[in-house]
This record gives C-alpha cells, structure tokens and sequence, in this order.
C-alpha cells in the first residue's frame, strides 16, 4: 500500500511541475486568454464553470468574455460592484444561456460568494484558504 501512495504521490507532483499549458475552453482567443489567465482573472474560471449547466461547454465558457466586453473589463472590483437586475439585463440582451434569469443569479451569487468568503480571489479557493 505504501509503495501505491509514494508512486501517486510522486506522479502528482510529476504532474504540478510541468509547464502549464493553455487550455483552449472556447475556441475564441480573447476570451480563453481570460479564462487562461489564473493570476489576473481567477474569478474567470471559477465563473465559467458555474455556468456550465444545460449548454454546450463552449457557450458557458464564452459568458465571462461576453460580461467582460459589456461591463468595459472584468476586475473583480468591477464585477463585484455589478447590481443583479444589471447581470439579468446582460444575460437577457445577449441571450448568453439557455436560462438567463436563473445563471445571471447564479453568476451574481458567485461573485458575492467570492467577494464574502474568499476576500475577492476566487484563486484563494484551491489555495485553501480565504485570503486572511
């Protein structure tokens, strides 16, 4: 058993040190360097994937690029201002999911979810902590 959890734990770590290489979410340049882009935009990634419900990966991956280019930019300080019947406008003129009302609630609740317990760095998320 021991020799199972050292050869886990040393292709784990095999895995963690490899260069990172970019995942293309969407096929749109712009928006998967957002979704890529883990230091500047954790919140990115954590949102796209709230989205993912009930439509093709490749749309829910697109709806924090199309929110970015309606609000002028997507900073968490910018997002974390937004008012939902704002987010539910978007979601409803770009018709971004196939369950607008519900996901711009949902994309709401997450940006209070990170902004509330993870200090406003979703990355603080799988760093386990809460930014304290």
């Amino acid at each position: 058993m021991e020799e199972i959890i050292s050869k886990l734990i040393d292709r784990g770590n095999e895995l963690l040190n490899r260069p990172y290489k970019k995942i293309e979410f969407t096929g749109v340049a712009e928006a998967d360097r957002l979704l890529n882009d883990l230091d500047s935009f954790p919140h990115a990634f954590v949102l796209a994937s709230v989205m993912d419900r009930q439509i093709k990966a490749e749309r829910a991956w697109l709806i924090p690029y199309h929110i970015s280019n309606e609000i002028g930019g997507f900073e968490f300080g910018r997002l974390s201002k937004l008012e939902l019947d704002t987010l539910r406008a978007i979601f409803k003129k770009k018709s971004l999911h196939r369950f607008n009302e519900i996901m711009a609630e949902s994309f709401y609740a997450a940006i209070k979810l990170i902004h509330d317990k993870y200090n406003s760095d979703a990355s603080n998320i799988w760093n386990r902590g809460n930014g304290e």
